[in-house]
């Protein structure tokens, strides 16, 4: 089985367990609320006057659209992309007529070029099999002036934080997992190969310049949580 088709049918088992949300704030160690509001400011500082649609790129559940209409932006329309039907389906009714919802994967995004105002992707990008090539379709389908909005966790810059962390998916998430979600401790434990063969944070933040645009907002929290805005030229 390839690598992107076992994400795939892990994220479907993940996404019919009840409990994702919890289990989400849990092993973010109930960071995730603080880190969502912090995404959520810049999804609205990023859409000014712009009245077309907004992608969540990877949108799984739906969790980070359905906190940015929870906060007040309710008469947007928006795009969920995930390949992972069970988690698009599971979104629920998000604002019926304004939200609408695409099996797809990022690094093709099945969209007009230059259609979007916002893409945002919580959580998902480190899971993508080509994230170039994903880039490259964010930068695509962007209108000029377009923002690309990253809240992720992500390989730390330094090497201790790297060691830290690594010890943390190995032994630590697995045990939070099997407090609150027995039955996904294996899915969740598969969080340490989406970040033992991709570049650091500051690799990313690069990546990001150079192939979607100007990053005009960055910030990192607890050296594995990454937070990056860039604006198409």
């Amino acid at each position: 089985m390839s690598l992107p088709r076992f994400f795939k049918d892990v994220m479907n088992k993940v996404f019919a367990y009840s409990n994702y949300e919890l289990v989400n704030t849990v092993i973010t160690l109930f960071q995730l609320r603080k880190l969502r509001y912090w995404a959520f400011r810049e999804i609205i500082s990023s859409i000014g006057d712009c009245s077309g649609y907004l992608l969540d790129l990877g949108a799984g559940d739906g969790s980070m659209t359905r906190f940015v209409i929870r906060n007040g932006l309710r008469r947007r329309p928006i795009i969920l992309l995930d390949p992972a039907i069970n988690g698009l389906k599971s979104a629920g009714d998000l604002c019926p007529g304004l939200v609408d919802r695409v099996v797809g994967v990022g690094e093709y995004v099945p969209l007009r070029s230059g259609s979007i105002c916002t893409v945002y992707t919580s959580f998902a990008l480190r899971q993508f099999n080509d994230k170039p090539l994903a880039l490259l379709e964010v930068r695509r389908i962007l209108r000029r002036g377009g923002s690309f909005i990253v809240l992720e966790f992500w390989r730390p810059d330094n090497p201790l934080a790297h060691a830290i962390l690594l010890f943390y998916l190995v032994f630590v998430l697995p045990l939070l997992v099997s407090i609150v979600a027995p039955r996904e401790v294996w899915d969740y434990a598969t969080m340490r190969i989406t970040v033992r063969n991709i570049g650091d944070i500051s690799w990313l933040k690069e990546l990001i310049k150079d192939l979607v645009g100007n990053v005009v907002s960055y910030r990192t929290y607890l050296g594995i949580f990454l937070l990056v805005r860039a604006i198409k030229a």
